[in-house]
């Protein structure tokens, strides 16, 4: 009787530490969006907010979110300098089904930014993955640099 009083307490234990190891390891339980949009909605709200572990889930490529196949420091630096690139105060999506971007399944989505009075249009690429979608490339120099006021703008038809 004590060894099985023994193995008993164990247990919980053992379960714990599973669920720990299963809640730190590198792959995701959460399933990526299921459209183009949802995947860049995502990446921008978890931009938004902060949250470079959501943005880890949201990027990557075909073979899966980068947090699974990217060192954690090198991964936590390009979301950090994507994320100061992506704040905004609004954005919109320009178009709604995606965009063909003429390599394989990849989508290109492009979304209007606002922030501080500027409008940057930036593309972003999707790839699918497990039934839904990541996004795998983000074209930065679209979204200006975060730290510099904008251009003034044209007056459309007179050049100036």
């Amino acid at each position: 009787m004590p060894a099985t009083a023994t193995q008993g307490s164990r247990l919980p234990g053992l379960v714990l530490a599973a669920l720990l190891f299963v809640a730190c390891g590198r792959a995701s339980t959460v399933p990526p969006p299921m459209s183009p949009e949802a995947a860049v909605r995502g990446f921008l709200d978890a931009a938004h907010a902060n949250s470079l572990a959501r943005m880890s889930e949201l990027w990557g490529s075909t073979r899966g979110p980068a947090r699974g196949y990217m060192k954690h420091d090198e991964l936590e630096q390009r979301l950090t300098i994507i994320r100061s690139y992506l704040q905004y105060e609004k954005f919109e999506m320009l178009e709604s089904q995606g965009v063909p971007s003429g390599t394989g399944e990849e989508r290109t989505v492009r979304v209007r930014l606002e922030r501080n009075g500027c409008t940057p249009v930036v593309p972003f690429t999707v790839v699918p993955y497990g039934g839904g979608w990541l996004v795998s490339n983000i074209d930065l120099a679209q979204a200006g640099n975060p730290a510099r006021r904008c251009p003034p703008q044209k007056e459309p038809g007179t050049g100036r």
